[in-house]
């Protein structure tokens, strides 16, 4: 099975970056824009309790973009469940996996840490440490520790950026203008404001695009328009979010990719034509939830000197 081993290998890394991409879009002036007008409408047409709950309700989510801006540290979990089953001359591959990634992120300067483990049953499981900082002349360094050693290497902007929970949260949040108010619900103890956003299209199109989350799937040997082409009838997936009522700051984000990553492989699978006979992937569940917690008073860190040493 070692075509399917090759492939195995491209489908995690495209899933793996897909789920930091879904906390992470580029935000749309346009998006802002229509949904700030949907919104006036749905305030001119409302019953006067209506429109002091829904005014209550968009001003926590204005108050939280704001109050982001100025966030200096965060502590994030992220969490992603995924299923996936792939076949390949005759043989037959499972993998039932959950992944943690646990952050620590600070501005100004700019450093994050990740301590993420991948936990795959039978199969086993991996671990794997990251740390990034920012220099005073501008110059990003990562150094990663997949337990085995230290390696580190510069990186541009871009690349600490994907790693950085408070660019993510701000990005949710300015797209999410255009999300629909779903009510008040609790979030470990904590009463929070629900929103929900749905993803479709070419707004799902560009996200996946812009994310990276594609880029391994090139050595496969696909060319762009080939990719593009894959990202084409993928359906549309749901995002949620939650600010804390008191506090007002995001406490969780929420989404299901699994229609949409569950598709992309059936559309990869084609788009490779003869080179993927005979094989198939399927994905029965990919769901990704986001926690956040303490804004601005995140535990400090220190970047081991095993790790700058290499």
């Amino acid at each position: 099975m070692r075509k399917g081993k090759r492939f195995f290998a491209a489908v995690l890394a495209v899933m793996m970056t897909a789920s930091l991409a879904a906390c992470g879009k580029e935000p749309s002036t346009s998006n802002k824009n229509n949904a700030q007008t949907t919104v006036t409408k749905q305030e001119e047409n409302s019953t006067t309790k209506q429109e002091e709950t829904t005014t209550e309700k968009v001003d926590a989510l204005e108050a939280a973009k704001k109050n982001m801006e100025n966030v200096t540290s965060i502590e994030t979990k992220m969490v992603m469940d995924m299923d996936m089953k792939i076949s390949a001359q005759g043989q037959e591959q499972s993998v039932a996996s959950v992944t943690t990634m646990d952050m620590v992120c600070f501005s100004d300067p700019m450093k994050i840490k990740m301590d993420m483990t991948m936990d795959m049953g039978e199969l086993g499981s991996m671990t794997q440490s990251i740390y990034g900082d920012v220099a005073e002349d501008g110059t990003a360094t990562l150094y990663l520790n997949d337990g085995t050693g230290w390696q580190s290497q510069s990186v541009g902007a871009a690349d600490m950026e994907q790693y950085d929970a408070k660019s993510s949260i701000l990005s949710v949040i300015e797209d999410g203008v255009t999300y629909t108010l779903e009510g008040n619900e609790q979030v470990d103890g904590v009463n929070a404001v629900k929103y929900s956003h749905v993803m479709q299209g070419e707004e799902m199109k560009e996200a996946l695009m812009s994310s990276g989350a594609l880029d391994s799937i090139t050595s496969l040997g696909l060319d762009a328009s080939q990719v593009e082409g894959m990202l084409d009838g993928l359906g549309e997936m749901t995002e949620y979010i939650w600010i804390d009522e008191a506090a007002l700051y995001p406490i969780k984000y929420e989404v299901d990719m699994t229609e949409i990553m569950d598709k992309l492989m059936v559309n990869m699978i084609e788009a490779l034509g003869d080179q993927a006979q005979g094989m198939s992937i399927n994905v029965p569940k990919m769901k990704m939830s986001m926690t956040c917690s303490n804004y601005n008073s995140a535990t400090d860190f220190t970047i081991p000197e095993e790790a700058k040493a290499n």
